[in-house]
């Protein structure tokens, strides 16, 4: 595969009839008292990662795009999400980010807008948008609280394929996730190190972008140092891997990572490693 970096646009991207979508995922953290993230597990008959073990998000919509958003919301502009991702409208993935999050499990990144739960069935189902919600409660969408850490682009063959920006933010205070039933069966909150447990343990199937977060998430201690970390960011790591579901994923650092066998996949974090 070629040797891409983390910005290359996806129309540079190798492609077969299946188109590359935007999509926005989100690693919500809280001290519990430990570290802790949140995960689902998606329903078997899922086309797209059925039964799998993954974290809050979805599809970029029509919605998440409207230049209303300039007015409906704070914490990152235009110009700055476009900066961040060197890709235009980026901040779409991060209003998308917020929308998957409400209503896959029920919860709202950020600390004024929690009444808008209450719409998530309404919101699934397409019967209202999301900027009209906020509009109407007259509180702009707080996004400074989001900070995106990887990008992933679903390999091929794949009956769906995905551009997505994973985003880590902390878990509104008091809250819990509550599966919408459709799309996740499950929802609760596992350490990093006991997810990668469960996986190794064959009790938990996970796809790369999950093994690698967790793996980068199982060396932080705190949420307020992973978001500390993931605010200041670092040079963006491509990841390698052996198996996409059966290995762990492996980092420029990591023993192994050039050996026979390995391959680069199209994934790349920018999340620091805490050990450096």
């Amino acid at each position: 595969m070629a040797d891409y970096d983390a910005w290359v646009p996806v129309g540079d991207l190798p492609t077969d009839d299946v188109a590359i979508r935007p999509a926005a995922t989100v690693v919500l953290v809280d001290d519990r008292p430990d570290l802790q993230v949140l995960v689902l597990k998606r329903r078997d008959a899922s086309v797209f990662v059925g039964g799998h073990t993954v974290f809050p998000g979805g599809a970029v919509d029509p919605d998440d795009r409207d230049p209303a958003w300039s007015s409906l919301s704070t914490g990152v502009t235009s110009e700055e999400a476009d900066a961040a991702l060197r890709v235009s409208d980026a901040r779409a993935f991060w209003i998308a980010a917020v929308r998957e999050t409400i209503e896959e499990v029920g919860l709202v990144v950020g600390e004024h807008n929690q009444d808008l739960v209450g719409h998530r069935h309404a919101l699934d189902r397409g019967e209202v948008r999301l900027s009209e919600l906020v509009a109407t409660s007259g509180r702009p969408l707080d996004l400074s609280g989001l900070h995106a850490i990887s990008r992933w682009v679903t390999p091929m063959p794949s009956p769906r394929r995905y551009d997505t920006y994973f985003f880590v933010a902390r878990a509104p205070r008091g809250s819990e996730p509550s599966a919408d039933g459709s799309e996740a069966v499950e929802a609760g909150w596992t350490t990093p190190a006991g997810a990668l447990e469960g996986w190794r343990e064959g009790e938990l199937t996970m796809i790369s972008p999950t093994l690698a977060t967790l793996q980068r998430l199982a060396h932080y201690q705190s949420a307020d140092q992973v978001l500390d970390a993931a605010a200041r960011g670092a040079s963006p790591e491509r990841v390698r891997v052996i198996d996409e579901h059966a290995t762990p994923a492996l980092f420029p650092d990591d023993p192994g990572y050039r050996d026979p066998g390995t391959r680069p996949v199209l994934g790349w974090t920018w999340l620091p490693d805490p050990r450096r």
